[in-house]
């Protein structure tokens, strides 16, 4: 259950981020200084790293449940579900990342 709110949280975060990014670029033409560019690729870093770690505290945290309420195989396979999710939440951030790098570029003039 922790995985599913963790999985939302992200891929409501990176909607939010790509949305006010489309609508700086509407706004300005498409068009960016480097200044912006620069900014804009800082906020889109925090915002990675800070996706990243929120994945590994949900791994974290599953993997706990997992030690407290299973024992064997299930607590296994409980954790090596935790760490897929870790890993695909952490993929998903990353290729977030380097979409919103790329809108970032192509936007900054030349």
């Amino acid at each position: 259950m922790t995985t599913i709110r963790s999985t939302l949280l992200a891929t409501v975060a990176s909607a939010a981020l790509t949305f006010a990014f489309g609508a700086h670029a509407q706004d300005s033409n498409a068009t960016l200084t480097k200044e912006e560019a620069k900014s804009l690729k800082a906020q889109s870093e925090g915002q990675y790293k800070a996706k990243k770690n929120i994945a590994e505290a949900a791994e974290d945290l599953n993997r706990a449940d997992c030690k407290s309420a299973l024992d064997g195989s299930a607590k296994r396979a409980c954790e090596k579900s935790a760490k897929h999710a870790a890993k695909s939440d952490k993929a998903a951030a990353k290729a977030a990342h380097e979409v919103e790098e790329k809108k970032i570029d192509d936007a900054t003039q030349k």
